[in-house]
Order: structure tokens, then C-alpha cells, then sequence
């Protein structure tokens, strides 16, 4: 054998063993066993604390961290935290009323992927339990309180990497500054993906 004839041996499997080689032999897209991402978007409280209507939360914002760990391709685990803050308009509180909520959950996610030529459309929901942490900012007041969630979303994939669109809501009990509600805070965000 030619010292060219054997190098372009190697040459072909160098190439076949490449990431992108090792991915389009892979039939499963989502194959996967981590996905972690970033998102960012705003935050509504879903109702008033109180029946009146004199205590309204206004428009905020929201960003996440999360990672999931695929336990089958369409069942999988993630952990999560969100930092989020909005304000309350309401004479019923005294300094500012705008507050950062921090909360960090463990969830159970189900997804339902769909191939589309070279990508994946991945409809998915989502839904678990934590906590939230409350901190009016300007004071020394922070509480924190269980907190459940529940959402959608949906995840466009090419190859490893993706972008998602997710909407969450956070469930707690709000219960100072006189107000005693089952309070949902709304999360929808836009972010990416990767997976490997």
C-alpha cells in the first residue's frame, strides 16, 4: 500500500468519526441524554392579590437556567431556576413595590418529537414542584414559600443545538402585607439548547 493510498485512509476515517458523521448515523434525533439551556423573557402575574382590584401586578421580567436529563427519549427529569421581577401597584405596601423572585424547581418532562427534514419540532409539557423566594427590593423583607408548576412549550432542533419557546406557571401562596392569595406567576420565554 502507497504512503498516499494510506493517507487518505486515515483522511476517510478521520471524517467518518467526526461529530457530524457520528450524528447523521444516529436514526434518533433526540438520542440524547443532557439538555441544558438559557431563556429569557417576561413575567405576568396572572391576578390581582386582592378582589378589589387596587393591588395589580405590572409587566416583568424573567430568566432561566435549566438542565434535563433524558431518562427515556420522550420522559426526562429537570432541575431549574428562574430569577424574575415585577412590581405591585398598591397602597397597601410600604417602600417599593417591586420585588425579585428567585425559584428553583425540580420537574418531570414529557416530549413528543416530530421530524421535519434535517430538524426536529419537539411539542412538550412540563410540570413539577419547588420553592420561590420573595425579596422586595430596598428592604430587608424576603420569604420563601412551595411553589408548584406547570407549562408548554415547544423546541425547534437542528442537530445539537436548538431553539425553545416555553411558557410556565408559578404557583405559591401570597400571604404578607395583608394579602392572603393563591398567587401564579406567569413565565413565557424564549431561549436555546444543547444537547449531547
Amino acid at each position: 500500500m502507497s504512503s498516499r493510498s494510506l493517507a487518505l485512509s486515515f483522511t476517510l476515517a478521520a471524517l467518518a468519526i467526526t461529530p457530524a458523521a457520528l450524528h447523521a448515523q444516529n436514526p434518533n434525533p433526540l438520542a440524547d441524554r443532557f439538555t441544558v439551556s438559557a431563556a429569557f423573557g417576561g413575567l405576568s402575574g396572572a391576578a390581582n392579590l386582592n378582589d378589589a382590584g387596587t393591588a395589580d401586578w405590572r409587566l416583568g421580567w424573567a430568566g432561566s437556567l435549566d438542565a434535563n436529563y433524558w431518562i427515556l427519549s420522550r420522559l426526562g427529569l429537570r432541575i431549574g431556576g428562574t430569577w424574575a421581577q415585577d412590581s405591585l401597584r398598591s397602597g397597601a405596601i410600604t417602600g417599593r413595590g417591586k420585588f425579585n423572585k428567585f425559584a428553583y424547581d425540580a420537574d418531570v418532562v414529557l416530549r413528543y418529537p416530530l421530524t421535519a427534514g434535517a430538524s426536529t419540532i419537539v411539542p412538550y409539557v412540563v410540570g413539577g414542584a419547588g420553592a420561590i423566594s420573595v425579596h422586595q427590593l430596598e428592604s430587608d423583607s424576603t420569604w420563601t414559600k412551595f411553589a408548584g408548576n406547570f407549562g408548554a412549550g415547544v423546541e425547534y432542533r437542528f442537530g445539537r443545538v436548538g431553539v425553545r419557546a416555553e411558557g410556565r406557571d408559578y404557583v405559591y401562596k401570597f400571604d404578607r402585607y395583608g394579602f392572603d392569595k393563591t398567587q401564579h406567576d406567569v413565565a413565557w420565554q424564549g431561549g436555546v439548547t444543547v444537547s449531547f
